[in-house]
């Protein structure tokens, strides 16, 4: 039959074919889920606000390869969905956690990343609320799960050193190098040491990398309760930025964001903080300008 004359279901038929000279990849979808933390207050603390950091989302693998090593939850794509469809079914499947949006990492596609196989990875991160609760499913790949908190990450002069916390204990350090770019933040170079399973460590460091990267004053909000204090919002901004704002320069970084052409916060009209026994006046309550 001559080719022109071909229908659009033999030509799919024929292209189809010709596919099986080349070697296939398997596709997953992993997710790099994050939540707010705020540390509790002591006695000595009692002036100051609760310490904000980062905790994301780990689970313990319970099978071959690397059984009993950290992870961040993901599986394989279905034929059926799309890979950012298939990261909500996984992150809900492996930890009862619902993705309200999906912010894209990367794709990692190295040949030797996964032992097993040619497993090209479509990395997400999710952010959630601090009261959100999640399960392990039963069967799953997941021994069980949990919230490890980032203490005090630094990033500067091309290094970086990211701790990670179950309470009080170090679970693991991830240390490296990073090239910073021109578009889409820095990108990591060389992890020193991978302590997690398959390339789970290169992926969490560029994803907090990427974190850095967004719109840092409006990425506050998604770790924030609807209501807070300029010092609940100043405190979020050091953790992500790196840089911290002197006493004096309140004043001038808070009329940047409600005193500008465009102000991104706006007062809570008679609305003040519940102190909850804490010594000092209660402060203003501000909300994001919508």
């Amino acid at each position: 039959m001559r080719e022109e004359k071909l229908s659009d279901k033999d030509r799919i038929a024929l292209y189809r074919q010709s596919l099986d000279k080349y070697k296939k990849p398997s596709v997953t979808a992993d997710v790099v889920a994050v939540r707010p933390s705020y540390s509790e207050l002591n006695d000595a603390q009692w002036r100051e606000n609760p310490e904000f950091a980062l905790q994301f989302l780990f689970i313990k693998r319970a099978q071959w390869p690397h059984k009993g090593a950290w992870a961040i939850p993901g599986g394989f794509i279905q034929p059926n969905e799309s890979v950012e469809e298939g990261a909500a079914r996984e992150l809900h499947e492996e930890a009862q956690l619902v993705a309200n949006r999906l912010i894209p990492v990367g794709v990692y596609s190295k040949p030797t990343r996964d032992m097993r196989a040619w497993i090209i990875s479509n990395v997400f991160v999710s952010i959630h609320r601090c009261d959100e609760l999640f399960s392990v499913k039963a069967g799953s790949d997941a021994d069980y799960a949990k919230w490890l908190t980032l203490k005090s990450p630094i990033i500067a002069n091309g290094q970086f050193s990211l701790s990670f916390y179950d309470g009080d204990r170090l679970e693991f350090k991830l240390t490296g190098s990073y090239k910073d770019q021109d578009i889409g933040g820095a990108t990591v170079e060389k992890i020193d040491k991978n302590p997690l399973a398959f390339d789970h460590g290169e992926i969490i460091a560029q994803t907090f990398l990427r974190i850095l990267a967004l719109d840092t004053k409006k990425l506050v909000f998604y770790f924030l309760p609807e209501k807070f204090t300029l010092s609940n919002y100043i405190d979020v901004y050091q953790y992500l930025t790196q840089n911290s704002i002197s006493f004096a320069n309140i004043p001038s970084f808070r009329r940047q964001l409600t005193m500008t052409k465009n102000p991104i916060l706006e007062v809570c009209k008679d609305e003040w903080e519940d102190l909850c026994g804490r010594g000092h006046a209660p402060a203003k309550l501000y909300k994001r300008k919508v």
